[in-house]
C-alpha cells in the first residue's frame, strides 16, 4: 500500500479516507458498499458484490449523512475480536470471518484485536 495513488469520483481524503453520503444508517465500524449512485450503505443481505466493499465507516453516520470510510490500504481501529495477522473476508450480514463468504471479499488483514488493514 505504500505510495499507492487513489482517486475515487474527487472525494478520496488523507489517510486513505473515503467521503461520500450515507444512504440509510451507518454504525461505527461497520463494513460498507458503495452504491450505483455514489451514496455509501452498510454491507446487508444480497447488496455485497465482490466489486463494492470500499471500507469500513470510521463513525455512527445518520441517513443523509456525509460519511467518511477508512478505505484501501488504511487502518480501522473500530473492530473488535479479531486475530492478529489473519486475513478476514466480509460477510453477506456485514460481520467479518477468517472463512470466505459467496461472494468472496476480502476485508484485510487484522493487526492487532481491533485493527485491520483494509485490502489494497
Amino acid at each position: 500500500c505504500v505510495g499507492l495513488l487513489m482517486e475515487y469520483i474527487g472525494n478520496v481524503l488523507k489517510d486513505s479516507k473515503v467521503k461520500a453520503v450515507a444512504s440509510g444508517a451507518i454504525a461505527n465500524g461497520k463494513p460498507v458498499i458503495v452504491n450505483s449512485n455514489g451514496t455509501v450503505s452498510v454491507v446487508s443481505g444480497s447488496n455485497l458484490t465482490s466489486e463494492n466493499f470500499i471500507g469500513f465507516a470510521d463513525n455512527a453516520y445518520a441517513d443523509g449523512a456525509d460519511a467518511f470510510i477508512n478505505s484501501t490500504c488504511a487502518i480501522d481501529r473500530n473492530q473488535s475480536s479479531l486475530t492478529a495477522g489473519q486475513k478476514y473476508f466480509v460477510q453477506t450480514d456485514g460481520t467479518l470471518s477468517e472463512t470466505a463468504d459467496d461472494p468472496s471479499v476480502e476485508a484485510g488483514i487484522a493487526i492487532s484485536a481491533t485493527e485491520i488493514l483494509i485490502k489494497g
